[in-house]
């Protein structure tokens, strides 16, 4: 994964806080639905809130290892996972 990218997140996705854990939920001609709702763990809605349209994942992946005391090859493994499936579900999306 190329750590100099840029992602920002689809607008057409509202998201609630429970706790240390995120709920994403799409919406169609603003309704939310609900047959497509993606929860985050605690590291997932880190690294989602870490997007924010300029912060490229090489920030994103300092500001991972900083405040989880993870190697750094843990903290790649989990933001190249959360952001292959997020771009696949439509959630995230690459700046150009």
């Amino acid at each position: 994964m190329e750590l100099s990218l840029v992602y920002y997140k689809n607008n057409n996705f509202v998201s609630k806080s429970i706790g240390n854990e995120k709920v994403l939920v799409p919406l169609t001609d603003n309704v939310a639905d609900m047959n497509k709702v993606y929860n985050l763990n605690e590291v997932g809605s880190f690294i989602y809130d870490c997007i924010n349209g300029s912060s490229s994942l090489r920030e994103i992946l300092s500001s991972l290892i900083e405040n989880y005391e993870v190697s750094e090859e843990i903290a790649m493994d989990d933001i190249n996972n959360f952001i292959t499936l997020m771009v696949a579900k439509g959630v995230l999306f690459t700046k150009q």
